[in-house]
């Protein structure tokens, strides 16, 4: 039997899990502006079409994960795989397993080395002492379960949503003689068209990820309905931040296009003083959110594994050996640099995404999905 509930538990299910999404998705390489210039801003005019777009599609995929997680009530992306890719699940699994691997090495990498240099800049704080600090951070909210990962990244992504209005509205004000130039001229700063469509489609492959640190908090997700609040509400808040973070970067081009850090070029271009030090902030807590979910998408993957081969008979110690295990291998990749990470690392697993996960999700995952819902309806279950 399905607990009941009000539509008002039900929206707030749904956006709380939005907010998770909104959370993972706005990490080092979002918040720094290095995604929005390589993926989109250095393609002109079309970045203020092509993110509503790309999430449509992202969100479209997110849904499904979410429902397929519901119907079988798996929390942790092996046997996420395992459902979705069956009966060919020995093959596709592995390909399935070592992406996410991948993008989760390059996430909380770049998260790592993002909050490393940014403690060094604005507090002087040693690098090494900086990542430690971090790592002990992230140790210690790992430990305590998904309840505690959604309280805080639910929290976060309202700290987010105030701040990134703010810059945006700050931003989008100085550019907007320039942004509204490119986009009425057409402007494509001498690139290919068909060069954009195809880097936002491997934005949808590489943020196909998130649905591993989605689903390994679902578990208040009972509804189909839910999961399609969740879809509605993700893709409002993340193509919505995403369009609006590019068009406010297309005012600063085609200067910005040459920088690492181009959010913070901007603030410095507006010459608010103040607006540094919210930028700063913004950025720690994007990073510090994106190295959480996915440290602890590793926890939930792999403590399993602890606990299959009998060690550690204390769920708390089994989570924090992954944990540390986790950190100190993404510490050591974290020396390839964030646009390196971002561009080569991201590209690269979005090829295979696009093809392993996109592609499976939308097409297969939408077949088991309505079959489910069929063999429900014939039982007389309403959702």
């Amino acid at each position: 039997m399905l607990e009941k509930k009000t539509e008002t538990s039900s929206l707030w299910i749904a956006f709380s899990m939005a907010t998770v999404w909104f959370s993972t998705h706005c990490g080092g390489g979002f918040a720094t502006g290095n995604q929005e210039v390589n993926f989109y801003v250095k393609y002109g005019w079309l970045s203020a079409v092509l993110p509503f777009i790309a999430m449509f599609f992202v969100g479209w995929l997110c849904r499904n994960a979410m429902v397929l997680a519901k119907d079988h009530q798996v929390h942790d992306y092996k046997s996420f795989s395992t459902i979705l890719y069956h009966p060919y699940e020995k093959f596709f699994s592995l390909i399935f397993e070592l992406c996410v691997i991948a993008t989760m090495f390059i996430a909380i990498s770049s998260s790592i080395a993002g909050a490393g240099a940014l403690l060094l800049n604005t507090l002087g704080i040693p690098y090494f002492v900086g990542i430690s600090v971090l790592g002990a951070v992230l140790l210690g909210l790992t430990i305590f379960g998904a309840e505690l990962i959604i309280r805080v990244l639910r929290y976060k992504a309202y700290f987010l949503i105030v701040t990134l209005i703010l810059l945006a509205y700050l931003g989008l004000e100085a550019g907007a003689a320039k942004w509204q130039n490119f986009i009425a001229t057409k402007e494509t700063f001498g690139t290919d068209p068909w060069e954009a469509v195809l880097k936002a489609a491997l934005y949808v492959g590489f943020q196909s990820i998130n649905i591993v640190a989605l689903i390994s908090v679902s578990h208040k997700v009972t509804t189909t309905k839910e999961c399609n609040y969740f879809g509605l509400f993700g893709f409002l808040l993340n193509g919505g931040f995403l369009a609006i973070m590019c068009i406010m970067l297309l005012g600063f081009a085609p200067e910005v296009l040459k920088e690492t850090l181009p959010v913070y070029y901007a603030t410095n271009q507006l010459g608010l003083p103040w607006l540094k030090i919210v930028y700063s902030v913004i950025l720690f807590v994007a990073l510090i959110g994106t190295a959480l979910s996915f440290t602890y998408t590793s926890v939930a993957r792999f403590e399993k594994v602890l606990e299959r081969a009998g060690m550690f008979e204390s769920i708390r110690v089994r989570r924090m050996i992954v944990s540390i295990l986790t950190i100190v291998l993404c510490t050591g990749a974290s020396v390839f640099g964030l646009t390196a990470l971002v561009v080569k690392g991201y590209g690269t697993v979005g090829y295979i995404g696009l093809i392993f996960i996109v592609l499976p999700l939308l097409t297969v995952g939408t077949y088991k999905i309505n079959k489910n819902a069929a063999l429900r309806k014939a039982q007389g279950i309403v959702e």
